[in-house]
């Protein structure tokens, strides 16, 4: 497969928007056709780019290489399944479904019929993220803390389809956890223990609003995340430490400290776009899988979701939960 790869979005609102944008920036990829139930979503998309409002209808008609899905959480099952069946790949918007039996019924579906899917992950991919792997590769991490918080206003009114356990699955630990836990395996890979409680929506009990997670690694290394999704200041830190050494990572910068003195800093300069980025990946990985190693594949979201899963299950019980492997 060679590029100009021929694309296919379902989803074109919101965070769907960013991802048409980027498409028309990116050489590699023809935007080839779109998809969307409300037609409202199609404005800034070119007229000759063929507009479906039934997915079905975009795969049998189209023919695509990959289709991005940026949907609610409960449509990728069953969107991945018929992209599949066309044999299409998919580049999913996180999380990979809404529980992770869901997940493994996704990644089945793309095994069964030979194709191959992807989730997005934006941040990654930023050049002092970048730097920051590079520096934790030399050290040994004893210790982690992580504090996420987004503002989502409309939750104190009403979530809509996220707060529908049945639909989104959760949301402080499957919807904004999917960015630290995503990163987390990137720099670390898997814990081996799980431990979480959740503290729940006042407008739908039923979904976890803000979480306290601790992990143990297998090198020893104990985590402490603070995830929060209705907190009124959107923060994104992440400490590493090895006994006097410390990297420090935040929406914009990497700090490398030893003995508590500052020594490196990491701060991209001028507008970095981080979708772009993403989509060089993307179009590396449809060429030569072993030449994107950035970017997150189907069966590192399913060891993803194992985590937010385990998340959950020590939550209704109360319990320490330990990880197969």
């Amino acid at each position: 497969m060679k590029p100009p790869f021929k694309l296919g979005i379902v989803g074109c609102g919101g965070m769907g928007n960013a991802h048409v944008q980027t498409a028309l920036r990116d050489p590699s990829f023809k935007l080839t056709a779109v998809c969307d139930v409300n037609p409202a979503a199609f404005a800034g998309i070119p007229d000759d780019v063929p507009r479906y409002q039934e997915a079905a209808e975009m795969f049998r008609k189209e023919k695509l290489d990959i289709a991005t899905l940026v949907l609610p959480n409960y449509l990728y099952e069953p969107t991945v399944a018929l992209a599949a069946k066309h044999g299409v790949n998919v580049l999913c918007e996180k999380p990979l479904g809404q529980n992770l039996a869901s997940c493994r019924r996704i990644l089945e579906s793309a095994r069964e019929n030979g194709v191959r899917g992807w989730v997005s992950s934006q941040r990654k991919y930023l050049p002092h993220f970048l730097a920051a792997r590079e520096k934790l590769a030399s050290l040994s991490i004893d210790f982690i803390n992580v504090i996420f918080t987004y503002y989502w206003g409309q939750a104190f009114s009403g979530m809509g389809w996220r707060g529908d356990l049945h639909k989104s699955g959760g949301i402080a630990v499957i919807d904004s956890g999917w960015h630290v836990f995503d990163a987390l395996f990137w720099l670390m890979g898997n814990p081996s223990t799980v431990f979480a409680q959740l503290s729940p929506s006042r407008t739908s009990p039923e979904i976890d609003e803000k979480a306290v997670i601790q992990l143990r690694y297998p090198s020893g290394a104990l985590a402490n995340l603070t995830i929060g999704y209705t907190v009124p200041q959107n923060t994104f830190e992440f400490l590493f430490t090895d006994q006097d050494k410390a990297v420090v990572i935040t929406y914009e910068s990497m700090r490398y400290f030893e003995g508590g003195k500052l020594v490196e800093t990491n701060e991209p300069k001028g507008k970095f776009e981080v979708m772009d980025s993403m989509y060089s990946e993307l179009s590396k990985a449809l060429g030569d899988p072993a030449a994107a190693p950035y970017i997150t594949t189907f069966q590192q979201a399913e060891s993803i979701m194992s985590v937010i899963d385990a998340c959950y299950r020590s939550a209704t019980s109360g319990q320490l939960v330990k990880l197969e492997g």
